[in-house]
């Protein structure tokens, strides 16, 4: 069997800059054990550069556990660029008359947590040099079952640069899940069947509470949300208010490129964002889904009237007065008891609806279990009873940012707020 391309397993240009957040370097974190109450800390650029090499060089980190502790910097205006977090490297056996599929991808298989931290000034570029390799560039090359990716904010000074398989946050999507997370990003896309503001292929998983805000530039199958959504990959509680620019394209849509395959849903979404595709005697540019199969779901979704695009099954056109409305949030949190939408009270959206994450953008601390940590307060110290002196004690502000860690079992210089205590993965909140 011959394969005709190479794996690249490069992480990053170094072209230096002393002005640069980041110079190019990776260093391994030194803080948490991977674990749902004490996760790998993701503190500085070096710490994301790293953790992109390891995954690209084969390591799933299934099972394991990531926080982003602070906002990143990675210095794409100093001339840096970065390769995506992983590998898609999916291929046809030569050898097999049957035409047998081969999966040799790096996909990242555990759970990461942005934070709500902004991943920003970064240039992620990765263009094959060889046909038959494809690659997968965004943020995340490719994930598979069991993988989660949430929280993450790709920033508006952010640059995503590909071939087959562009989006801001992830190239291919086999399964997984992808929630609560917004590309700001502006996307240079060469692909031919697969580009997305957000996911380029989604061929299973769940992409749920996203949105893109950035611009994208592609060819065909070209969605806000997703370039290509299949094999039964759900769309739910996503919207678009980016520029989806694909002007000599086929199959453009506000939130989803093309879509097929039975099981297929694209649910409680919405597009106020421009589309511009060619027109063909096949393909028209639309506001929600480019072009969709009988057996796809599109259901209670929405887009701004601008007198171009008709409404269609599953697909309603409302007037900006509207789609500013508690009406609107109404609509599209559909009897949903968690109400993941809001009323767009802080004017972040231009008034549309938004998530109830970006009203209130602070940390779950996902990895804080039940209070079993002995815990007391008197004046504004900290008095944590029982601690061996061998035992490290982490403070975690509500924001999930860590402001002590050390051996203290007494604590005098926290500001009034509400904290996290955790010793040995067992925790107690309180309040100063």
């Amino acid at each position: 069997m011959m394969k005709n391309y190479l794996l690249l397993t490069v992480s990053a240009m170094t072209l230096f800059s002393a002005q640069a957040a980041w110079d190019g370097t990776a260093q391994a974190w030194s803080k948490g054990n991977g674990t749902s109450t004490s996760p790998y800390l993701i503190e500085n650029e070096q710490h994301f550069a790293y953790f992109q090499q390891q995954v690209t060089a084969g390591t799933t980190y299934e099972g394991e556990y990531f926080f982003l502790v602070n906002d990143l910097d990675m210095s794409a205006d100093a001339g840096m660029k970065i390769l995506p977090v992983g590998f898609f490297d999916e291929y046809v056996n030569s050898d097999d008359p049957q035409g047998s599929l081969i999966d040799e991808s790096k996909y990242f298989l555990g759970t990461f947590d942005g934070n709500f931290k902004t991943i920003d000034n970064i240039h992620i570029e990765y263009i094959a040099t060889d046909f038959q390799a494809v690659g997968g560039t965004g943020l995340f090359a490719c994930l598979d079952e069991g993988a989660l990716v949430k929280n993450v904010i790709l920033g508006a000074r952010s640059i995503v640069t590909g071939g087959e398989l562009t989006a801001g946050l992830v190239g291919q999507m086999n399964g997984g899940t992808l929630q609560c997370s917004a590309s700001l990003a502006t996307i240079n896309s060469e692909s031919t069947f697969g580009s997305g503001g957000v996911v380029a292929i989604g061929a299973g998983g769940k992409i749920d509470r996203c949105y893109f805000g950035g611009t994208l530039t592609g060819n065909s199958d070209v969605g806000g949300i997703v370039g290509t959504a299949m094999y039964g990959v759900e769309i739910t509680n996503c919207y678009n208010k980016g520029i989806i620019n694909a002007p000599n394209g086929m199959f453009v849509g506000g939130i989803v490129g093309s879509a097929y395959d039975s099981g297929t849903r694209i649910v409680n979404c919405y597009n106020v964002g421009e589309v511009i595709a060619a027109e063909t005697f096949i393909s028209s540019p639309q506001p929600i889904v480019g072009d969709a199969d009988f057996s796809v779901l599109v259901q209670n979704c929405y887009f701004l009237d601008n007198g171009k695009f008709e409404e269609a099954s599953g697909i309603v056109k409302k007037s900006d007065e509207e789609m500013k409305s508690d009406a609107m949030v109404m609509l599209l949190n559909a009897g949903d008891a968690a109400s993941p939408w809001e009323a767009d009270t802080q004017l972040l959206n231009n008034g549309y609806p938004v998530f109830a994450w970006q009203n209130n953008p602070s940390s779950s601390i996902s990895f804080v279990q039940k209070e079993v940590v002995k815990v007391g307060t008197h004046n504004g110290i900290v008095y944590i009873h029982g601690v061996d002196p061998a035992q490290v004690v982490r403070v975690y502000n509500i924001l999930g940012r860590m402001v002590y860690e050390g051996r203290a079992s007494v604590i005098d210089h926290l500001q009034s707020g509400i904290y996290i205590i955790e010793v040995d993965g067992c925790s107690a909140k309180v309040r100063i």
